[in-house]
Order: structure tokens, then sequence, then C-alpha cells
């Protein structure tokens, strides 16, 4: 009787050992995959972190490209250069005489030419229309637009200076010129403000 006993405990014990121990692999093996859960969070976490760093990164740098492009093609300019469009003659190095101002033929009152002729390398003009010596800069932002800053003239006193007044303002609100032939327009808009001929 005591021997059953002693092998009911026996296998009691046992029993209850087993069960203890397959409890505290499955507790074990709980943690484990709470801790992968964890580590995969992480991970993911820092990826997501990651590309949008990569992200901030790309749209910043497609903004600078976007401001630089602008720049390039709305504020920069070129001193003009080469031949004019349709004409024989160029732009730069060339006497242009003036032969018309304002829709209206101009009449020469010295024996000087009234004429403007530019210098390519210097990006500079200058101009005589009867009484004073005009000069400046010139530029263009296209092939054909032109523009005209630093205009200056010396302070002679004349009898009649109507012609070179009115050539001085449409100087400065020229904005563009064609080249004909031998013909040179200048342009505000559409309005022609001028004519010239080549002389040389």
């Amino acid at each position: 009787m005591k021997t059953i006993y002693f092998t009911i405990a026996v296998l009691f014990f046992c029993f209850t050992s087993c069960k203890n121990h397959d409890a505290n692999e499955n507790s074990d093996v709980a943690i484990d995959s709470t801790a992968i859960q964890k580590d995969t969070i992480t991970e993911t976490d820092t990826l997501g972190y990651q590309s949008d760093t990569i992200s901030t990164t790309t749209d910043s740098s497609g903004a600078k490209s976007n401001v630089k492009l602008p720049n390039k093609m709305s504020t920069g300019t070129e001193v003009v250069k080469g031949p004019g469009m349709k004409g024989d003659f160029p732009l730069a190095e060339t006497k242009w005489r003036l032969v018309e101002l304002n829709g209206k033929a101009v009449e020469e009152t010295t024996r000087r030419d009234y004429f403007i002729n530019f210098d390519s390398k210097s990006g500079t003009f200058k101009a005589f229309v009867g009484c004073n010596s005009i000069s400046g800069n010139y530029f263009m932002k296209a092939s054909n637009k032109i523009g005209f800053t630093n205009i200056i003239s010396t302070r002679m006193a004349c009898k009649n200076m109507d012609v070179e007044r009115s050539f001085f303002n449409n100087l400065q609100k020229t904005d563009n010129y064609m080249i004909e032939d031998k013909m040179l327009h200048f342009h505000v808009g559409k309005k022609a403000v001028a004519k010239f001929e080549a002389i040389r």
C-alpha cells in the first residue's frame, strides 16, 4: 500500500514539474516574440524617419533649383553681340544715323551726323543728336530685347534742343529693337520711336 502511495506521489510531482517547465518555456517564447516585435517596431520607425529625411532633402534641393533657374532666365543680362535679326549689319560696331524720330523725318542742323553706336566689349553706347554727347550702358535679356541704363549727356545749351530731348526720353523707354536690311528700329512695346540707317 505504501508503495502505491509513494508511486502516486512521485507521478504527481513529475507531472507538476513538467507543467511548470512547459509554462516557463511558453513565457520565454512570449518574451522573445515581444522583444522581436519591439525590434521590428524600432526598425520600422527608424526607416520611416530616414525616408522622411530623404524626402525633405529632396524637396529642399528641388526648391533651390527652382529658385536658381528663374534667376538665370529672368534676371540674367548679357551685352548685345553679333548680327541683327534680319539685317546686313550687326547692332554693335555699326554707326547708325538717326533718320526718323516719333514717325517724323529728322533734319540735321549741324555738320555732324546724328548717330548712335554700340561697343559690345564694354557694353556701352555713344550718341549725338545735334547738341550734347550722350552715352551710357546697354543690355539685353533676349535676342531683340534691349534696354539702356546710366544715360548721361554733356550740358551744353543750344538753340533748338527739341530733337535731343525727345531722343533722350525715348532712349530711356526703348525696350526692343529690330534690324531690317540696313535699317535699325527702336520700339517701346509695339510703337516705333526711332529709326536709324547704317552708314558704316
